[in-house]
């Protein structure tokens, strides 16, 4: 297995697990599931923003097929990265749903608070149905606390679903602790912040 920044070429499949991360969410927020998928699709395969390609970390088997991704956020990102989330926001979601996120980003800001600056957010962890059970999603953790420790960060934090009990398990797995759960009862979902220091 290789584990590296994804590019634009993977965008299609990368839009696909960042769906798969988090369909129930990210449906809501985006207008319903085919509305999001290709919001997803279209975010994806943009050079910069939340949602590109080339800020997901990728893994791949030895013939280059996806495996399964993530991302992962410090509490200060790039200015390419912030302008190319609202460009694809204005580019791709219709005036109302951009009302919609408005409306509810209080709501998500409480639930998913951002990183501090000593810690680093991991998200969007997502593997192919054919690669689960086979260690990916760990690896992609592994990597990514590796790359926390050498940009000097002492914490990686993370929400999940409390009904993804294979994803929790993951995580503790992985040595991460749960710090509260958060209702977000737009969706009817509570999410564990979870928390390993590094």
């Amino acid at each position: 297995m290789d584990i590296q920044r994804g590019d634009l070429s993977q965008s299609a499949a990368i839009a696909d697990l960042i769906f798969a991360s988090e369909p129930t969410l990210l449906s809501f927020l985006f207008g319903g599931e085919l509305r999001c998928k290709t919001y997803l699709q279209q975010a994806c395969n943009k050079a910069h923003g939340q949602f590109s390609a080339n800020y997901h970390w990728v893994a791949s088997d030895k013939n280059n097929a996806i495996e399964g991704v993530c991302a992962s956020w410090s509490s200060v990102m790039p200015v390419a990265f912030q302008q190319g989330t609202i460009a694809s926001l204005r580019e791709f979601v219709a005036p109302e749903q951009i009302i919609h996120l408005l409306t509810y980003k209080e709501t998500l800001d409480l639930c998913f608070a951002p990183p501090k600056p000593y810690q680093v957010c991991l998200g969007h962890v997502s593997t192919a149905p054919s690669s689960r059970r086979k260690g990916i999603a760990s690896a992609l953790i592994s990597h990514v606390i590796h790359d926390a420790k050498e940009n000097q960060k002492r914490e990686l934090i993370l929400d999940v679903d409390t009904v993804n009990y294979d994803a929790i398990q993951c995580y503790l797995n992985a040595g991460f602790v749960e710090l509260k759960q958060t209702n977000f009862e737009p969706t009817q979902q509570t999410f564990s912040r979870m928390l390993v220091r590094i």
